[in-house]
């Protein structure tokens, strides 16, 4: 009984007590009546104590579902997370089990099953497998770099501790193909770019040791090797000043200089820089202007693309007619130039906006080509918002067209 009902059976009993001493009650029928009341008061404290239970053990099922709903919850929250990670992504104990990897994991696998999946296990590749296992053996933070089916992945392990003590560790695949792609360019760029550089120096090196000879006294040698030399010196200066604009334009410094600038005046200039050429080659030059009103543009470095394009076909087509178009089509400017040559080989289309890439070597070095000529291009289409493409057939020629969005 609680403290309550001690005090009423305590005053009844004092209350008993003095009327059996004034004779007013017997002691049998005093203690009767106290049993009685002691009885009436145990049930009500009895009563009341398992109301208290019953509220408390509903208190307790209510919290206790709502700690399982947000158990629940924050699992299916953690598993929605952990799926949607586009990463592959899993979680090893500290007995080498997989305790949870998500869909980007289960490309590594071999096979898709319901069993528990260890670092040990067949169904997992054998570089990662590899990978699971000196994480699991070492209990330490590990970054590898691995080749899976054509992607690059960064591999991170990171361990999981509690009280000191190893108890697993949290493994994460990164996609890095791009910036290893990224690396792979910059190390082709460079090799190729020495091997462009050493050549001219290469022949210019060779002819002055000769001319230095003290014995050599040969004046038509002589004047061929000095226009030889005067011919590579111009085409070095041609490849680092190609070279210093990539730099730029592969550093976003291209700032361009937009005015209005109509079409039928940027053509005609490029004409008046070529019409020589193309007489000596004996190349008749068309123009087709479809547009009369001036649009937004860097006049200067759009003429560059053009003349880049333009001298392409004048030098390495073999073409007999080279037409320059510009027509609206969907909004956007395309300007075209095509020409009846020789065309390229499709094997080539997808590589020809690449630095240094020549459809023909010899015959573009021959010319002094720098072979950055449409990588240029396509720098400069990109810094004006634009797309170039390239169509070609072998033995009917070649078409290229910028096609820039509407800025006027």
């Amino acid at each position: 009984m609680r403290l309550r009902e001690l005090i009423i059976l305590a005053a009844l009993t004092l209350l008993l007590g003095l009327l059996c001493s004034f004779g007013v009650l017997s002691a049998w029928l005093a203690l009767g009546m106290l049993a009685l009341a002691a009885g009436i008061l145990s049930w009500f404290a009895q009563d009341q104590l398992r109301q208290n239970m019953k509220s408390k053990e509903q208190t307790l099922q209510t919290q206790l579902r709502i700690s399982v709903k947000d158990a629940s919850l924050k699992g299916q929250q953690i598993m929605t997370i952990l799926t949607n990670i586009p990463s592959p992504l899993a979680m090893m104990d500290s007995y080498g089990h997989l305790l949870l990897y998500n869909e980007g994991f289960s490309r590594f696998l071999s096979e898709e099953t319901e069993e528990p999946l260890t670092y040990r296990d067949k169904r997992i590749d054998g570089e990662i497998a590899l990978f699971l296992k000196e994480a699991y053996l070492s209990e330490s933070a590990m970054v590898r770099n691995i080749h899976f089916n054509g992607i690059d992945f960064q591999c991170l392990s990171v361990p999981i501790q509690e009280k000191g003590r190893f108890t697993g560790c949290l493994l994460l695949f990164q996609d890095i193909t791009q910036a290893m792609e990224k690396e792979r360019m910059q190390k082709r760029f460079i090799a190729d770019a020495s091997h462009e550089l050493k050549t001219p120096i290469a022949a210019i090196k060779g002819m002055i040791e000769i001319l230095n000879r003290d014995d050599f006294d040969d004046e038509p040698t002589m004047k061929e090797f000095h226009r030889q030399i005067q011919k590579e010196t111009q085409r070095l200066e041609n490849i680092v000043a190609d070279l210093l604009q990539l730099s730029r334009l592969s550093m976003n410094r291209m700032l361009l200089d937009r005015q209005p600038c109509q079409v039928s005046e940027l053509f005609e200039n490029l004409i008046s820089e070529v019409r020589h050429e193309a007489r000596q080659r004996q190349v008749q030059l068309e123009v087709d202007v479809q547009v009369n009103r001036p649009f937004s543009l860097d006049a200067q470095k759009m003429h560059q693309a053009l003349a880049n394009l333009v001298t392409n076909a004048l030098y390495h087509s073999g073409a007999t007619i080279i037409r320059l178009s510009a027509y609206m089509q969907k909004g956007r400017l395309m300007l075209a130039v095509s020409d009846n040559g020789c065309g390229i080989d499709q094997k080539h289309i997808d590589r020809i906006f690449e630095r240094f890439y020549r459809v023909e070597p010899s015959r573009s070095r021959a010319n002094g080509g720098s072979g950055l000529g449409l990588a240029i291009v396509r720098a400069i289409v990109n810094a004006h918002e634009g797309e170039i493409e390239v169509t070609s057939e072998l033995g009917k020629g070649t078409r290229f067209c910028i096609s820039l969005p509407d800025r006027s």
